[in-house]
């Protein structure tokens, strides 16, 4: 969604894009010619066992390519760009010998095609997209920072905070009365907290909203299954607390944002790069134009 605002935002001052991607469709539309690469999010996707490793279905030498010209762009969603397991198991405390690749199946071995047990981060190509792009681009402070830990790489000119993409016109606080205690929204996981949320709020009125991982048991609170994003305003605007308290260190955590405009109260902890802005994120004021902004920044930079 965040990736989709900045491209629009592109198009609208006039660019054109071509794509090439591996998931959810293969396509291949690279053009030699281009002014400029923007690369989101192209190591790991990995919502589903068929996504793990996609990323090494790409044309070949397509990388080579972009890293050859060298004037491109780079995006960070979450961390699929450090990491090719899924929601970063580690939460940012990597290691030359990950624990975590040693526990996990044959079956995502092969779907990965990563029989070792070495960090992803270490690899030669990721450390090659990390340093040769003109900008990384991060989705807060804290995104940054865990990014930047795990490569082991410093802070410089060529890292790039995207502020919050959220519509203000879409999410604000109705003043109405609210009658759910404490709402969660989004995927039902471990890495976004499933299991704290069930220790602190098995006995209170919790409600949820959204899609329940895979293998897991809701077996407490109000369960509103998925309700379509247009509706999400609604839901919030009956809650008096959000509740968001992720295992891993959320890159952002939008919905978080959208929670705060629409006057809840938030219940995070410190794993939550929407709180980690240096400004209030219940004030849209304080948001400006973020996708406008980065390309400012990009075209003075190309």
């Amino acid at each position: 969604m965040i990736a989709l605002d900045v491209i629009r935002e592109a198009q609208a001052r006039g660019h054109t894009f071509t794509f090439t991607t591996v998931r959810p469709q293969s396509k291949t539309e690279f053009d030699e010619s281009a002014d400029l690469d923007f690369l989101v999010d192209v190591f790991n996707y990995p919502h589903s066992l068929k996504s793990l490793g996609a990323w090494r279905n790409l044309p070949d030498g397509l990388f080579d390519k972009v890293l050859r010209r060298n004037r491109f762009i780079h995006m960070n969603n979450a961390y699929a760009d450090i990491c090719n397991l899924p929601y970063l198991p580690c939460s940012g405390n990597s290691a030359p010998v990950c624990i975590d690749k040693g526990a996990i199946s044959l079956s995502t071995r092969i779907a990965l095609k990563d029989f070792r047990n070495t960090c992803f981060s270490s690899k030669k190509l990721v450390r090659d997209v990390f340093c040769s792009s003109i900008l990384n681009v991060f989705l807060s402070p804290m995104h940054q920072d865990t990014c930047l830990k795990v490569m082991k790489l410093s802070n410089t000119k060529n890292n790039f905070v995207l502020k919050p993409t959220v519509d203000t016109n879409l999410f604000f606080n109705h003043k109405v009365e609210r009658d759910i205690d404490y709402l969660f929204v989004g995927v039902i996981s471990e890495a976004k907290g499933f299991y704290e949320m069930r220790e602190l709020f098995h006995n209170k009125n919790i409600h949820f909203a959204g899609n329940i991982y895979p293998g897991l048991n809701l077996d407490f609170g109000t369960y509103h299954g998925r309700v379509a994003y247009d509706q999400v305003p609604a839901l919030m605007n009956r809650a008096k607390n959000f509740v968001f308290l992720p295992r891993w260190p959320e890159p952002q955590g939008r919905v978080v944002i959208e929670a705060a405009l629409s006057g809840c109260q938030l219940i995070t902890n410190d794993k939550v790069g929407a709180t980690s802005f240096p400004f209030d994120i219940s004030q849209p004021k304080n948001f400006g134009n973020p996708t406008q902004e980065l390309w400012v920044e990009i075209e003075n930079k190309v």
